[in-house]
Protein backbone atom coordinates (compact mmCIF):
# COMPACT_ATOMS: atom_id res chain seq x y z
CA UNK A 1 0.00 0.00 0.00
CA UNK A 2 1.28 3.63 -1.17
CA UNK A 3 2.23 5.75 1.48
CA UNK A 4 3.83 9.12 1.23
CA UNK A 5 4.39 12.65 2.43
CA UNK A 6 4.96 15.33 -0.42
CA UNK A 7 7.87 17.00 -0.60
CA UNK A 8 5.77 20.63 -0.11
CA UNK A 9 6.07 20.28 3.53
CA UNK A 10 8.29 22.49 5.68
CA UNK A 11 11.65 23.43 4.17
CA UNK A 12 14.25 21.95 5.54
CA UNK A 13 15.97 25.23 5.88
CA UNK A 14 12.74 26.34 8.09
CA UNK A 15 13.31 23.47 10.70
CA UNK A 16 14.60 25.00 13.93
CA UNK A 17 15.81 22.93 17.07
CA UNK A 18 15.10 23.29 20.26
CA UNK A 19 17.46 26.25 20.35
CA UNK A 20 15.21 27.61 17.73
CA UNK A 21 18.54 27.65 15.57
CA UNK A 22 18.70 27.20 11.61
CA UNK A 23 20.35 24.30 10.12
CA UNK A 24 23.59 24.36 8.80
CA UNK A 25 23.15 24.84 4.78
CA UNK A 26 26.38 23.70 4.53
CA UNK A 27 26.16 19.99 6.18
CA UNK A 28 26.59 17.18 3.89
CA UNK A 29 23.03 15.95 4.78
CA UNK A 30 20.67 19.41 4.09
CA UNK A 31 22.81 19.93 1.27
CA UNK A 32 21.88 16.34 -0.14
CA UNK A 33 18.36 16.51 0.69
CA UNK A 34 18.09 20.02 -1.22
CA UNK A 35 19.04 18.21 -4.36
CA UNK A 36 17.25 15.25 -4.51
CA UNK A 37 13.73 14.99 -5.95
CA UNK A 38 12.00 13.37 -3.55
CA UNK A 39 8.70 12.83 -5.19
CA UNK A 40 10.20 11.64 -8.29
CA UNK A 41 12.56 9.18 -6.08
CA UNK A 42 9.03 8.25 -4.62
CA UNK A 43 7.32 7.54 -7.64
CA UNK A 44 10.07 5.04 -8.90
CA UNK A 45 9.49 3.35 -5.21
CA UNK A 46 5.61 3.29 -5.61
CA UNK A 47 5.97 1.37 -8.76
CA UNK A 48 6.68 -1.82 -7.24
CA UNK A 49 3.96 -1.21 -4.49
CA UNK A 50 0.57 -2.40 -4.79
CA UNK A 51 -2.49 -0.04 -4.28
CA UNK A 52 -4.73 -2.51 -3.51
CA UNK A 53 -3.48 -5.05 -1.25
CA UNK A 54 -1.75 -4.98 1.45
CA UNK A 55 -1.40 -2.68 5.08
CA UNK A 56 -0.61 0.69 4.97
CA UNK A 57 3.59 1.41 4.30
CA UNK A 58 6.40 3.27 5.56
CA UNK A 59 6.36 6.34 3.65
CA UNK A 60 8.42 6.38 1.03
CA UNK A 61 10.74 9.03 1.74
CA UNK A 62 11.48 7.09 4.97
CA UNK A 63 12.70 4.20 3.27
CA UNK A 64 14.41 6.16 0.80
CA UNK A 65 16.61 8.41 3.06
CA UNK A 66 17.12 4.82 5.39
CA UNK A 67 18.75 3.23 1.97
CA UNK A 68 20.98 6.39 0.79
CA UNK A 69 22.13 6.58 4.69
CA UNK A 70 22.70 3.43 4.47
CA UNK A 71 25.08 2.95 1.86
CA UNK A 72 26.85 6.44 2.34
CA UNK A 73 27.13 5.50 5.91
CA UNK A 74 28.44 1.98 5.00
CA UNK A 75 26.27 0.19 7.58
CA UNK A 76 24.12 -2.69 8.02
CA UNK A 77 20.66 -2.68 8.75
CA UNK A 78 20.44 -2.37 12.28
CA UNK A 79 23.29 -0.24 12.50
CA UNK A 80 21.25 2.21 9.84
CA UNK A 81 18.02 1.62 12.57
CA UNK A 82 20.41 2.67 15.41
CA UNK A 83 21.83 5.47 13.50
CA UNK A 84 18.42 6.83 12.57
CA UNK A 85 17.59 6.84 15.97
CA UNK A 86 20.72 8.66 17.31
CA UNK A 87 21.43 11.08 15.23
CA UNK A 88 18.50 14.06 14.35
CA UNK A 89 19.74 14.78 11.43
CA UNK A 90 19.59 11.73 10.04
CA UNK A 91 15.62 12.08 10.64
CA UNK A 92 15.33 15.60 9.26
CA UNK A 93 17.00 14.49 6.35
CA UNK A 94 14.59 12.61 5.82
CA UNK A 95 11.23 14.66 6.41
CA UNK A 96 10.14 14.13 10.04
Amino acid sequence: MVNYKSEKQLSIFDFKTGFESKLDANNRWVRLCSLLDWDKLSSIYHKSLSTQMGAKGIDSRVVIGALIIKYLERKDDRGTIEAISEIPLYAIFFGF
